[in-house]
C-alpha cells in the first residue's frame, strides 16, 4: 500500500452536504475509476480509512469530491486549506479508455469519477455525450465543468425545473444510434434500471456506491459478476454492467 503525504490546497462546499478537496503536490498515475483511501485522523475512531474516487488529477494536483454520509466524511469536512492529508493508493484495476463514440450517464455524486473519465476522452479526441442527473438544480455540482469539456451535454433534475426527470429518462429521449460504448456511475438503483434498458452497446459501471472499507477487509462490496463473486475494491470498481447480478 503506497502512502502519500500531501496538503489541502483548496476546500469548497459544492452543496449543503457535498464538498471538494483539492490537494497537492502529489505524484501518482491514476486512471478513471480508481480511488484513494484517506486517513481520517490519527486516532482509531473511525478505524478505517475512507475510500474516495478520483474526480480529477492534473499537474500533480488531485481533486476529490466527498459527500458527508457518516462520521469519517464528517471529520474530513471539517478540514481546512493548509491541513495535511495522508492518502493511500490509487486502488482498483486500471481501466483503459476505448476509442469509441461514448455516452456517459451520471447520477448525483456519481459525476465525480465520470468527470475524470470525460477529461480523458477529450484529451484523446474521442467524441462523447454527457448525461447528468440529480435531485435538485443545486445538486448538479459539476455542471459548469462538465459543460466546458463536453461536445454535448444533457442536464436534468427531479425537481426545481420546468422539465424534470432522471438521467435515465433523459437517456431514453436521446437517439442512441451511433454510440458504441457507455459509462455509468450513480446509485445502485440507477444502475439496476440502466441494466434493464438493455442498450445495444456495452455499458461499463463505476460501482462507487458499493464500496465499504475500500481495502478488501469487510467484504461488504462483494458482488456477483458473471456467476463469480468479486470484490469491487480489488477487482473493480469498473465492471461491464450486463455481468453484474444485482440482489433484488
Amino acid at each position: 500500500m503506497i502512502k502519500h503525504k500531501t496538503s489541502i490546497l483548496k476546500k469548497e462546499w459544492l452543496s449543503p452536504d457535498v464538498f471538494s478537496i483539492e490537494c497537492g503536490p502529489l505524484k501518482i498515475k491514476p486512471t478513471p475509476g480508481q480511488f484513494l483511501q484517506i486517513q481520517v485522523n490519527d486516532s482509531f475512531d473511525p478505524l478505517l480509512n475512507r475510500p474516495i474516487s478520483i474526480a480529477d488529477y492534473e499537474k500533480n494536483r488531485l481533486l476529490m469530491i466527498i459527500k458527508v454520509v457518516g462520521k469519517g466524511t464528517k471529520i474530513l469536512s471539517e478540514k481546512k486549506s493548509g491541513d495535511e492529508l495522508i492518502l493511500f493508493g490509487p486502488f482498483g484495476s486500471r481501466f483503459k479508455l476505448k476509442n469509441k463514440r461514448s455516452i456517459i450517464i451520471a447520477g448525483g455524486i456519481g459525476v465525480a469519477p465520470l468527470y475524470f473519465l470525460a477529461k480523458g476522452l477529450k484529451k484523446q479526441g474521442i467524441d462523447f455525450t454527457f448525461v447528468y442527473g440529480a435531485k435538485k438544480p443545486e445538486d448538479l455540482i459539476l455542471k459548469k465543468e462538465v459543460k466546458n469539456i463536453s461536445p454535448a451535454a444533457v442536464f436534468i433534475t427531479e425537481s426545481g425545473n420546468k422539465k424534470t426527470g432522471t438521467a435515465l429518462s433523459a437517456l431514453n429521449e436521446l437517439d442512441l444510434r451511433g454510440y458504441e460504448i457507455g459509462y455509468a456511475c450513480g446509485p445502485k438503483a440507477m444502475l439496476k434500471e440502466l441494466k434493464k434498458m438493455d442498450l445495444n452497446f456495452p455499458v461499463y459501471a463505476f460501482c462507487e456506491d458499493f464500496l465499504g472499507c475500500g481495502c478488501g477487509l469487510c467484504l461488504g462490496c462483494a458482488i456477483k459478476y458473471y456467476g463469480t463473486y468479486k470484490r469491487i475494491c480489488e477487482d473493480g470498481p469498473v465492471f461491464e454492467l450486463k455481468g453484474i447480478e444485482f440482489n433484488d
